[in-house]
């Protein structure tokens, strides 16, 4: 607080407060993603590249999905990458508010 009283201003609270928001619903949505408890997220992917595998099996395109982000597996590792940005918001929100 003693730079307060030089008449330094501190860090905005509306920033810290964005940070931590921001921090954690990333943190949120991420662990959701990457350990999908209920299967929501996996199985609706499934579905996803099911139906994409169909239509270009119908349209005489041999082999794979077009759709890189329909498989579960990818979808879990964006979560974790969520999960840690969410913690880097975080960690910066602390480091914001104890560096003034």
């Amino acid at each position: 607080m003693q730079y307060v009283a030089a008449g330094t201003p501190g860090p905005s609270p509306v920033l810290l407060v964005v940070f931590a928001v921001g921090g954690l619903a990333a943190l949120w949505c991420g662990v959701n993603w990457a350990f999908d408890v209920r299967g929501i997220t996996t199985s609706r992917a499934e579905r996803i590249r099911r139906r994409n595998e169909e239509r270009w099996a119908a349209v005489g395109r041999l082999g794979g999905s077009p759709t890189l982000f329909a498989s579960a597996g990818c979808l879990r590792f964006l979560g974790a990458v969520m999960a840690c940005a969410g913690l880097v918001l975080l960690l910066a929100t602390y480091a914001l508010w104890h560096l003034n």
